[in-house]
């Protein structure tokens, strides 16, 4: 009975992450071979891989042609590696990043000591944060493949031997390379590994993570004569942090995703301090929790942070929730104990459980995305699409700059804004010969020099819609504006209800700051205009 009683408390947590991780494959499977955005960046990333296979420059001086990401360049360049960039192809890898990082999970709670079930239930713990992230863990962002390579460089650092720690470090510049901002967990880590394990063990995760780094980061900015560090620092400390998402909105968002049981780990956790039973890992964990709690809100104030950010956040919850109750069980060994952890856990898991019908695009959307680009083919000339960068290419045209690269790059004090008033000046020169936009102008003068011809008529009133972030889908055709086309403009009749739909506002968050809070982690837009911001509204 004392074998076997634990394992048959444990099987309801192994059946529901097994069905968590079921639904999560079930759902990438189906999102992955949908050949169009569903969110509304994920185009402008594929632009990215196909400059580095086209042999062009990432981080070049702004013009009308082409604006990064202000992303390192990992994500993307491991897309052109991987041939012809696609969605399918970019969405599975980041799917596997979302695999490695709940793989990661496991293995950091068994290492603490937990049974099979809580440590399995960790990584279910992060699955069912899918929806709280945006369902940014199968998108092509560099998000899910950040965590994923960061998730083993925490956990590896933990076992703290020589060869862990190396590839921890090694990690760790990778997810840098990926996302910049895990370089923040290198301060935390280092300095747990010099108090635990000595200043050898310290100097060998240096040498395997800051000395590569450094040596990547002046590589890169020498290569782009001082254009990285630019648009990955300079660029976005001149936006601007949202009082509102920093305090009271991200803490909600962080307690809520995996509400019971981080409060029975918080409960668990106080009880360790008043009887001081933390043990070495319960500091590490501590540790990086904090720092992932810190930056999850800090990048969440970010100037337009959207909920992708809190995905570090999550992991962390996760593991730190299934590390702490486990603890639990250990410390009172009675199987009660161990009964009531599993069915806190389980509920969690339960509860955590998404509602994928809004998730997934429908054969209609995909017969509506074949109608845009076959109307985009019969164009005889260039297209701009800022919303929809790759749409242009699957018409055998070039790519577009992503409008959110114009966005962050357009503010008053920033350090490239005058590059971005060219912009202004390529519309008024009639640069491109068509422009695919929404409904409502993107500015920059636009009205001034390009007039509605044609309407995109999608049937319903979601069909094509982006399934998360901004909601956005394809609505007119426009063209140079001229005498004639001033006077024959917009001569298709619309859809009325699809007109209608295209024109009512989308509100991704009714926390959110509105559509003049954007940068590169997301848009939470109150309508569909773009920000052109006063002086008296700051950057």
């Amino acid at each position: 009975m004392r074998r076997w009683l634990p394992l048959a408390l444990q099987l309801p947590l192994v059946a529901l992450v097994l069905g968590m991780l079921g639904l999560f494959l079930y759902d990438a499977s189906a999102r992955a071979s949908y050949p169009y955005d569903i969110e509304w960046m994920e185009g402008g990333m594929l632009a990215h891989a196909w400059r580095l296979r086209q042999g062009l420059g990432l981080y070049t001086p702004p013009d009308a042609a082409w604006v990064p990401y202000i992303y390192p360049p990992l994500y993307p360049w491991l897309l052109s590696l991987l041939g012809e960039p696609s969605y399918e192809v970019a969405r599975w890898l980041s799917a596997s990043g979302t695999l490695a990082a709940m793989a990661a999970a496991i293995f950091a709670v068994r290492r603490e000591g937990a049974h099979w079930g809580l440590a399995l239930a960790a990584g279910g713990l992060w699955l069912s944060c899918y929806d709280d992230s945006g369902t940014f863990y199968d998108l092509v962002r560099n998000d899910a493949l950040a965590i994923g390579l960061a998730s083993w460089s925490f956990a590896l650092c933990r076992v703290g031997t020589r060869r862990a720690v190396i590839a921890s470090g090694l990690l760790l510049f990778l997810a840098f390379l990926a996302k910049h901002n895990y370089a923040a967990w290198g301060v935390v880590m280092l300095g747990w590994l010099v108090k635990t394990r000595g200043w050898r063990r310290g100097l060998e995760f240096a040498a395997a993570s800051v000395v590569p780094a450094l040596t990547a980061t002046v590589a890169i900015q020498i290569v782009t004569d001082g254009y990285f560090l630019t648009y990955l620092l300079e660029v976005p400390g001149r936006h601007p942090l949202n009082a509102q998402r920093a305090w009271p909105v991200s803490e909600k968002e962080l307690a809520l995703c995996l509400a019971f049981t981080s409060g029975g780990a918080l409960l668990v956790g106080l009880y360790a301090l008043v009887k001081r039973r933390f043990s070495e890992g319960g500091v590490y964990w501590g540790m990086v929790l904090a720092m992932a709690i810190g930056l999850s809100i800090l990048m969440r104030a970010h100037h337009g942070g959207y909920v992708n950010v809190l995905m570090p956040g999550h992991w962390t919850l996760a593991v730190c929730g299934a590390a702490m109750l486990a603890a639990l069980t250990r410390w009172f060994k009675h199987p009660l104990f161990l009964a009531g952890v599993v069915a806190l856990t389980s509920w969690q898991l339960w509860y955590g459980r998404w509602d994928d019908s809004d998730m997934l695009p429908t054969d209609e959307d995909r017969a509506a995305g074949d109608q845009v680009v076959e109307q985009l083919r019969e164009l005889d000339g260039t297209v701009y699409a800022p919303h929809f960068p790759w749409y242009p290419v699957m018409a055998g045209k070039q790519p577009s700059t992503p409008l959110i690269s114009l966005w962050d790059i357009n503010h008053k004090d920033g350090p490239m804004y005058e590059e971005s008033l060219l912009f202004d000046q390529a519309l008024a020169d009639h640069k491109w010969d068509y422009l695919l936009m929404p409904s409502r102008t993107m500015k920059h003068g636009m009205d001034k020099h390009y007039v509605r011809e044609t309407r995109v008529n999608l049937k319903g009133s979601k069909t094509f819609m982006t399934r998360t972030g901004w909601r956005t889908r394809p609505a007119w055709i426009y063209v140079p504006k001229t005498e004639s086309t001033s006077r024959g403009s917009a001569r298709t009749k619309p859809d009325k209800a699809a007109l209608a739909a295209d024109e009512q506002v989308p509100a991704v968050d009714d926390q959110g700051p509105g559509a003049d809070q954007v940068d590169d982690d997301g848009l939470e837009p109150a309508a569909i205009t773009e920000p052109e911001p006063a002086p008296s509204q700051g950057p």
